[in-house]
């Protein structure tokens, strides 16, 4: 895995563990484990201190457990097995990072958890059993998200699809190159991908697009408007992103509707 494709995949990962609904989520979880106290902090710890420990555990080894699912399920050869298994694995081995940022938390914050080898495998137990169960979640959330996905045209998909990650594979956006990387833009995310623009634009089809810079291409579809900006022309798609037309991709953008005629 490349340092861009890393930081495309932190970025990802920190959209989605700080969004209102995830923190709701786990909030709502560690607000329950907190009032239950389980594994004896019920007697242990003062109830304050109690529910701020367990919203602590909570968004934690949430926000790890959901990054190692990401890492080990997209970002590794486990992805080759198929979603299940791929996730499968790193629900295995995130229990090792799961464990240690628990001890960690039990050692800053003096909690005085056991310490003796029985007790700390047990723990470790728990934990990849959690990690586990919230990587098999994960991975059926995104079967479900891709199955979810409209065909785009009487059941033909773009090929480029195929080399996102399935939750990744809404309608396609735009398409931006990034050194020798293409970030290949849905109307659910993004992913940088190897390979040439040229060929990337090449596995749109039967998505309607133009390539409108030596850098940039876009869908029709996803276009919200286009403007000129002092001597340039700008293209603002739907999701946000504002993309320069070069001169020389000007007549081809003015031909396909995108620019008014003159």
């Amino acid at each position: 895995m490349t340092d861009r494709s890393l930081q495309f995949t932190l970025r990802e990962w920190w959209q989605f563990v700080s969004a209102p609904k995830t923190a709701v989520v786990v909030a709502a979880a560690g607000l329950v484990l907190g009032l239950s106290g389980p594994f004896g902090t019920y007697d242990a710890m003062h109830p304050l201190a109690r529910l701020v420990y367990w919203e602590l555990i909570a968004f934690v080894t949430f926000s790890v457990g959901w990054l190692n699912a990401r890492l080990i399920g997209e970002h590794t050869p486990a992805r080759k097995l198929g979603v299940l298994p791929a996730y499968a694995v790193a629900g295995l081995i995130g229990g090792i990072p799961i464990y240690a940022v628990v001890e960690l938390i039990n050692l800053v914050g003096n909690i005085g958890a056991p310490q003796d080898l029985p007790s700390r495998v047990i723990l470790f137990a728990y934990c990849t059993a959690f990690n586990f169960c919230m990587c098999m979640l994960v991975a059926w959330l995104f079967k479900r998200a891709a199955r979810a996905v409209p065909p785009e045209a009487a059941g033909a998909v773009p090929k480029l699809l195929k080399r996102l990650p399935i939750e990744l594979r809404g309608p396609l956006s735009h398409l931006s190159m990034q050194d020798h990387y293409v970030e290949v833009v849905t109307d659910r995310g993004s992913q940088l991908v190897l390979m040439r623009l040229a060929d990337a634009i090449s596995e749109t089809e039967p998505v309607s697009g133009l390539q409108v810079h030596r850098s940039h291409w876009v869908a029709f579809d996803a276009v919200a408007r286009t403007r000129r900006e002092k001597e340039r022309y700008i293209v603002e798609m739907k999701g946000g992103a504002v993309l320069p037309i070069s001169r020389s991709h000007v007549p081809a953008a003015r031909a396909a509707g995108l620019l008014p005629a003159g």
